[in-house]
């Protein structure tokens, strides 16, 4: 999990609506950061209208990942370990 070729560019991601052609107005972009700034987000009642695209930013911890992927990592893991 520490090697560099899985660590994420640090894009603005938010951007990329722009970039595709999204036209002022006609979308709305969110960063979200924490636990809590998500919980809000999802019990927002426009955002929940969906009245327009939406492009929500997601940061999660470096570390974060589903306990069944990191099991098959760590398989994986071992079993090259044996090949070597």
């Amino acid at each position: 999990m520490d090697e560099a070729y899985n660590d994420i560019q640090p894009w603005h991601f938010k951007e990329l609506v722009k970039d595709f052609g999204a036209k002022e107005g006609e979308y709305r972009t969110y960063q979200i950061k924490t636990k809590e700034q998500a919980h809000k987000l999802f019990e927002d009642k426009e955002f929940n209208a969906a009245g327009i695209l939406q492009f929500v930013e997601l940061y999660v911890p470096k570390k974060d990942a589903p306990r069944a992927l990191k099991l098959t990592a760590e398989a994986s893991a071992a079993n090259n370990a044996k090949l070597q």
